[in-house]
């Protein structure tokens, strides 16, 4: 498992184009910082640890915030791109590689696909 450093100021200005404004909100809590969802999500994928592994930093995001970025860049495309970014300011980027996706399958195939389905059903013909 590597060590994450998180982004220098020179590389989060490399970057920083990339993302918008974050939106204003009249009410809850504040928009995370870019920033500091971007150096969440590198944590996770350099050193290929969990999500609950986040330090609770200022330079890091709450697991959920980056999580949430997470699943909406990748559905999207934008951490491809912000990755291939990344990979050109450092060498360290060539060890990234996106985790495989889940399958999620319908309700009646989970059921199905368990174990103890077919105990159960070996049981009712006893």
């Amino acid at each position: 498992m590597s060590r994450y450093e998180p982004l220098t100021d020179l590389q989060w200005q490399l970057l920083e184009p990339l993302f918008p404004n974050p939106p204003k909100r009249s009410r809850g809590k504040p928009h995370t910082p870019w920033r500091a969802v971007v150096n969440s999500i590198l944590l996770v994928l350099m050193t290929k640890s969990k999500w609950t592994a986040i330090p609770e930093q200022p330079d890091f995001a709450t697991k959920s915030a980056a999580h949430r970025w997470f699943s909406t860049w990748e559905k999207t495309g934008f951490l491809d791109e912000l990755l291939a970014t990344y990979s050109r300011m450092t060498s360290l980027a060539a060890d990234i590689k996106l985790p495989p996706r889940r399958n999620r399958s319908s309700p009646s195939q989970k059921t199905a696909d368990l174990p103890f389905t077919v105990a159960a059903e070996s049981v009712a013909e006893i």
